[in-house]
């Protein structure tokens, strides 16, 4: 390639680099955040951009605030079938206060997007986008199938969006799935931990915080539960010896802890409870009557649920 045509091939990698940050700008500035999970405005936006890109799709919608969006397109010859697939919702803002910018600005600090759901998942779905919208215009040059799936319900469990495709829309599925889930520009990730939810309410009859003798205290008998679910860390997985030995090679682990900080190579071998909710009481001296705990419990390779 002579020096004309090396130019020119970089400046149009960097206007579509651009033009690729600047739709992932625009998507963070959409209020996609779930709960409460309404998300049809971000649909709405990737579907301008696959019309706009020639790409026909479909929208599955189980729930009508919660849309999934799906395209195919087969290449010139059989093949295998790849999935691309990504979600627009995002954890909820939170307390704006605790932000140091405007949570859905979409600007740019030190060389990176600033919003809520700029790194889970925004961008990865982005890149799915693009990268569907590219792998379409070669198709006639491409061997199989390539699908991309959109959902709008990841962040509370995926009942209504890749648990619901997986369920009713076999065609859904293929022979790889790829999804730009933050695992960091160093890996890879695939064997993804099992998620288990629970979720606890202590009812007690409550009473005035003057007279403990009247009714146990709600919050107290789930503080305890919180202890003996911790308990559930020490049991270890019978993990494949595969894995076990990939976990253990120090390139592994220079590449895991470089993006995910350091331990991660423990925490992936290991199960976890979190108690990502814990609501309980209403004044300071009144016994509380109610308590909710809601606990986030992963569970490693080797360590099924029926154990």
């Amino acid at each position: 390639m002579d020096d004309g045509a090396r130019a020119g091939l970089i400046r149009r990698i960097d206007a579509e680099r651009d033009r690729l940050t600047r739709f992932l700008q625009d998507f963070v500035r959409i209020d996609t955040s779930n709960p409460p999970g309404d998300t049809r405005a971000g649909a709405e936006f990737i579907g301008r951009f696959l019309r706009a890109s020639g790409i026909a799709h479909r929208v599955i919608a189980p729930r009508d605030a919660m849309p999934n969006l799906v395209a195919t397109f087969d290449g010139a010859a059989p093949g295998r079938h790849l999935v691309l697939n990504g979600h627009i919702d995002v954890f909820p803002i939170g307390d704006r206060s605790r932000w140091s910018n405007d949570p859905l600005c979409g600007d740019i600090f030190d060389g990176c997007v600033f919003g809520r759901g700029s790194v889970d998942m925004k961008c990865g779905t982005t890149a799915s986008l693009f990268a569907f919208a590219y792998l379409h215009a070669i198709r006639e040059s491409l061997r199989g199938r390539v699908t991309l799936t959109v959902v709008s319900d990841e962040e509370t469990g995926g009942q209504w969006g890749s648990g619901y495709l997986v369920d009713r829309h076999p065609e859904v599925l293929g022979d790889c799935v790829l999804n730009g889930e933050p695992s960091s520009r160093f890996t890879v990730r695939f064997g993804e931990k099992g998620m288990f939810w629970l979720r606890f309410r202590v009812k007690t009859p409550g009473a005035h915080g003057a007279y403990p003798h009247l009714s146990p205290s709600a919050t107290k008998i789930a503080a305890r539960l919180v202890l003996d679910l911790e308990k559930l860390e020490a049991l270890r997985p019978e993990m494949p010896t595969s894995i076990e030995q990939t976990l253990a090679r120090p390139e592994v682990r220079e590449a895991m802890e470089s993006g995910l900080g350091s331990g991660a190579v423990e925490t992936a071998s290991r199960l976890t409870v979190n108690i990502g909710v814990l609501q309980g009481g209403v004044k300071v001296n009144m016994l509380p009557g109610d308590c909710v705990v809601e606990a986030d419990i992963r569970l490693p390779v080797g360590l099924p649920r029926t154990r």
